[in-house]
């Protein structure tokens, strides 16, 4: 049975065809396709369903690998839970946590530890609109979409289901993709960290970027001592250079693994591979693990769920019975009581129509003030806002504000507070954002953008700050009643009279 495996970017579309078969992979097919040619750009759509036609490929399965960018990713650290309620869980926090994800999104994770004292998961999370335009891409080329993973995982997933693996207690994996490199961590056969990072062009620019980004991720999940091992995807003629810098960068030795080596190759195939293969580990580890390890995977079309109870009949039919029962036995009751009933009903009948003028004042007034509100709901504390700003921003050492403009929504309410500036590394943004961040603040960053011409301060930053009208409103009654409390406390002179006499 033939299976497809996609990925593409901004450039070109990758393809891989594996003949699964006895639970073996053989890649039959592998093809780089342009999505530009002679600075024309062509619909990926429209370049799939041409190479699909031409390899007879049409109603196959197919599983599509997305990198860092279409997906929001986050660590996070969950309190001690038992396996069917981490689900709800993971989405319940990662809602909460993500910047731009909603109620809609579609969220997956990957437990990368477990301990008595929590658990800590790789959650993502992805627009419900993100995954039908995969699939309607999927669609228009007759393929039948089953899978839509994160392009790291995939990869790392072919790592630890080949022997070369067994041995190390940790290990990074590296592959890199055009202008984007994509780094790994895995710690005793798991996965415990990804990054997917843009690199620049070319030159010593790039090479520096790559090894801090190295270093960052080490940091970042805890390895503070050189890996075990490392692992940089493609075909040791073509990174001689890259693995160099890599084995520097770590102290230790960095092995080029060909990810077409770890499967089966049709024998048409084995001369006619293009020199960079490093590109389609990610493609051929999905292959490899689609049938016997996808707990290894984040998959948006079959994200995790609490699992599914079987119906207890019996269960069923006592809580259907027990209240039939009942309401016999109460029957009597209710009969006899009718006519107390019908006249308390006929009391209450009079009490609201006496109070009924009251009610018809009392609504009116309430919409005289919700009117108010809603003119004052635009009318945001921006000297406020700017002071919080100065208060939980890092010092000129890490980073300078270049401009800072705010806009009131005059119709809807609350208002937009957008900051611009540079920083000297892009671990301040980071820690910046997630400061601006709280229950009356959505920040929503445009991510790290270095800029060279920017003397001291290279990477930029633009960080929009919404307050919602809801917020704008719950503050201004939060003073209103700190005031009104504070007019009806006794002065301090009284109070202390009174604690003297007592």
């Amino acid at each position: 049975m033939n299976k497809v495996a996609i990925d593409f970017d901004e450039s070109e579309l990758r393809l891989v065809v594996g003949d699964l078969r006895g639970g073996k992979v053989c890649i039959t097919d592998v093809a780089i396709l342009p999505l530009q040619i002679d600075g024309v750009a062509r619909d990926a759509a429209t370049v799939l369903k041409e190479a699909v036609s031409e390899r007879g490929l049409a109603g196959s399965e197919a599983m599509v690998t997305i990198g860092r960018g279409r997906a929001e990713l986050r660590q996070l650290q969950l309190p001690p839970v038992p396996e069917d309620e981490l689900p709800d869980m993971v989405r319940f926090q990662a809602i909460r946590s993500f910047a731009s994800s909603g109620e809609n999104s579609l969220v997956d994770y990957l437990v990368t530890e477990r301990s008595d004292s929590g658990t800590e998961v790789i959650a993502a999370a992805i627009s419900p609109k993100g995954v039908q335009e995969i699939k309607q891409l999927c669609r228009l080329a007759s393929l039948q979409p089953t899978r839509i993973t994160l392009r790291p995982l995939s990869s790392a997933s072919l790592y630890l289901t080949d022997k070369i693996s067994r041995s190390d207690k940790n290990a990074v994996l590296v592959d890199l993709l055009g202008d984007d490199a994509e780094i790994a961590v895995t710690q005793h056969g798991h996965v415990i960290f990804v990054r997917s990072v843009r690199m620049p062009a070319s030159g010593p620019a790039r090479e520096r970027s790559l090894v801090g980004e190295l270093k960052r991720s080490l940091v970042a999940c805890g390895e503070k001592a050189k890996p075990d091992r490392v692992v940089l995807w493609g075909k040791e003629s073509v990174h001689q250079d890259d693995r160099k810098l890599l084995s520097d960068a770590c102290g230790t030795d960095v092995d080029v693994v060909d990810p077409f080596d770890l499967v089966s190759l049709d024998e048409t195939l084995a001369t006619s591979l293009p020199g960079h293969v490093g590109r389609f580990a990610p493609l051929v580890g999905l292959l490899v693990v689609d049938q016997h390890h996808p707990e290894r995977l984040i998959d948006f079309l079959n994200p995790r769920k609490r699992p599914e109870t079987k119906p207890n009949h019996f269960r069923t039919g006592m809580l259907i019975a027990i209240p039939v029962v009942v309401l016999a036995l109460l029957g009597f009751l209710v009969y006899s009581r009718l006519r107390e009933l019908n006249q308390e009903i006929a009391t209450l009948n009079q009490a609201n129509s006496q109070m009924k003028p009251a009610v018809d004042a009392a609504l009116e007034s309430i919409q005289r003030t919700e009117q108010i509100d809603q003119f004052l709901d635009g009318n945001v504390q921006w000297l406020d806002e700017i002071e919080r700003l100065a208060q939980r921003m890092p010092g000129s050492d890490e980073m300078i504000v270049r401009s800072i403009s705010a806009s009131a929504g005059v119709r809807e309410g609350g208002g937009q507070f957008v900051v611009t500036g540079g920083a000297i590394h892009p671990d301040a943004i980071d820690d910046f954002e997630q400061s601006l961040r709280d229950d009356r603040h959505s920040v929503v960053g445009d991510g790290a953008s270095e800029d060279k011409n920017q003397n001291g301060y290279p990477w930029g930053f633009t960080e929009t700050i919404t307050i919602e009208a809801d917020k704008v409103r719950n503050r201004r009654y939060e003073r209103i009643l700190n005031l009104l409390e504070q007019e009806n406390s006794p002065p301090l002179k009284d109070r202390t009279q009174k604690e003297v006499a007592r």
